[in-house]
């Protein structure tokens, strides 16, 4: 299995906003079919440190690749990528774990 993170730094007074925006891609993934997603609010004190934590579970690489193309290509992403752009510091960057069993 494995696990895709996405972290967003936020602008100041827009977490919240960003919070619920996240509550609307996991409803976009879980219609393309995917499975488990999970949104974690961060308390780091360090600056640069992400604010919030999207995660998405995959059985494989490629289910996740799929995934990926499927929720990209939806004209309702494109829609909320350009959304909630302005309230990011910066582009999120993505990790993908791969959970040993």
């Amino acid at each position: 299995m494995y696990v895709s993170r996405l972290s967003f730094s936020v602008r100041p007074g827009h977490t919240h906003e960003i919070e619920a925006a996240l509550v609307d891609l996991a409803a976009l993934i879980q219609q393309s079919g995917s499975r488990s997603t999970r949104i974690l609010r961060t308390s780091y004190a360090s600056l640069g440190a992400p604010d919030l934590q999207f995660e998405q579970e995959a059985d494989s690489l490629a289910a996740l690749e799929a995934s990926i193309e499927q929720v990209t290509a939806n004209a309702a992403f494109q829609r909320w990528s350009e959304k909630i752009t302005p309230a990011l510091l910066h582009a999120p960057k993505r990790e993908l774990f791969r959970v040993a069993s």
